[in-house]
């Protein structure tokens, strides 16, 4: 069998095969994950896909179970609240420590709203567009670690956002906030803009919590 996991590392690959499953549903709450039969479909060895569920166990996705695998686990408004209220507090620390954003931070920002807004019924690049507003909004931050802390909260928080488009029957994401803390840096107003990030969180948890059972 030709293998669909084309690049190296192959871990890398095959945790990001796995994660968009569990974000667009198509994996149950519950299912077990099984090496041999992942290694098989994807045609790669036991090892790299080892890898990848032991990654998604130790960021929450998965529970590990000793001699019986791994499982996904549900997802709850309490994990929900909790990642939420660590991403209102420290995206808008991370801001703190960024420079000043320059014209072409502030035209990408600008054109990921745009393009945003005018994205209807395709969740995948709803997503991933929400995604690149956080990572151009604060690229220029040089705490490598609280971005990389960021980046794991934000990527454990994808599955109840594909849950929130796909169950609460929206065909696109609000662009109000994102326009709001855009303006704001527009115009130099970086406490405004900071208060707005955490804002942004705070709401958009309350909105996503409705539709977590």
């Amino acid at each position: 069998m030709p293998s669909i996991v084309a690049r190296h590392p192959l871990g890398d690959q095959v945790y990001l095969q796995l994660l968009q499953r569990i974000e667009s549903g198509s994996l149950a709450t519950g299912s077990k994950l099984r090496d041999a039969a992942i290694a098989n479909e994807l045609g790669v060895s036991r090892t790299p896909v080892r890898e990848a569920l032991v990654r998604l166990a130790r960021e929450g996705v998965l529970s590990a179970e000793p001699g019986r695998g791994f499982r996904l686990t549900s997802m709850s408004a309490g994990e929900l609240r909790e990642i939420g209220s660590i991403l209102a507090a420290l995206e808008p620390l991370a801001l703190d420590q960024s420079p000043e954003p320059s014209p072409d931070q502030l035209g990408r920002l600008a054109e990921v709203v745009r393009r945003l807004e005018q994205t209807r019924g395709d969740i995948p690049a709803c997503v991933e567009l929400d995604e690149r507003f956080h990572h151009v909004l604060l690229e220029g931050c040089s705490n490598r670690r609280l971005l990389g802390l960021l980046e794991t909260l934000r990527r454990s928080l994808r599955r109840y956002l594909y849950h929130y488009l796909q169950r609460g029957g929206r065909v696109s994401l609000s662009t109000l906030q994102h326009n709001r803390i855009a303006e704001a840096l527009r115009k130099g107003d970086r406490a405004a803009a900071r208060q707005l990030l955490e804002r942004k969180w705070r709401r958009g948890m309350d909105e996503i919590e409705g539709t977590v059972a």
